[in-house]
């Protein structure tokens, strides 16, 4: 059954909650651009809260380094996007104060409503 655009992040949230409170990673889930959703240890990871880091648009350009921007990307396009398989893998994120941290992603492509999302399970990886 489809679900409209607008409601997929909120009805996959609220489905999702269980691991979103449970989970020791950060947890998000990515429709595009402007409907995502995370939980609290996401939002902290990234030095913000919930209701900032899920209002606000460009994951990729605010929390990604820009060096590997395209290897997020291209992670994304080939193999969540076509529903190829799961990724992992290690990139810089950045924190808002600016400060840079390693971090690895399971990033999991998932169907709901007739959409596809990015299911995101992210780390610190170092000192």
């Amino acid at each position: 059954m489809a679900i409209e655009h607008e409601e997929v992040i909120p009805q996959l949230a609220e489905h999702l909650r269980p691991v979103f409170d449970a989970s020791p990673d950060g947890v998000y889930i990515w429709l595009d651009e402007e409907h995502s959703a995370c939980n609290q240890n996401l939002a902290q990871l990234f030095g913000l809260t919930v209701a900032s880091w899920s209002n606000t648009p460009g994951f990729l350009r605010r929390c990604v380094h820009e060096d590997d921007q395209q290897l997020f990307s291209w992670n994304y396009w080939n193999r969540v996007q076509p529903l190829a398989f799961p990724a992992s893998f290690r990139f810089r994120a950045i924190r808002a104060d600016g400060s840079t941290f390693d971090a690895e992603t399971d990033m999991i492509p998932l169907t709901f409503g007739g959409h596809t999302v990015a299911y995101h399970f992210v780390r610190q990886v170092g000192a």
